[in-house]
């Protein structure tokens, strides 16, 4: 249960920092889905994995939560020159060459 549960916050933590909220649905239908095969194939009772499974899926959605906080604190990238991209083209810096 340590392993599934460390295994989940660290899943959880990935999918805040990198994808959007449809990830997390499609990781929280894994966990229960592999949660309750594991306990049906360790002959755990019912009650016992429903608790289990309830406690990945928590798990799992409050490191999603500190994943997309983290990111989003997180500092942004700064370039180099910012002005760079605001600066005028010049006239003669035209793909097409004058004909003459």
């Amino acid at each position: 249960m340590t392993l599934a549960l460390i295994a989940v916050c660290a899943a959880g933590l990935f999918i805040g920092a990198r994808f959007l909220a449809p990830a997390i649905l499609l990781a929280t239908l894994v966990v229960v889905m592999m949660s309750i095969l594991t306990g049906v194939f360790l002959g755990s009772p019912l009650k016992l994995i429903l608790l289990r499974t309830f406690y990945l899926i928590i798990a799992l959605q409050g490191c999603y939560l500190i994943g997309l906080g983290l990111t989003a604190l997180a500092p942004r990238g700064k370039s180099a020159k910012p002005e760079a991209s605001f600066r005028k083209r010049d006239r003669t810096s035209s793909p097409r060459r004058p004909s003459g």
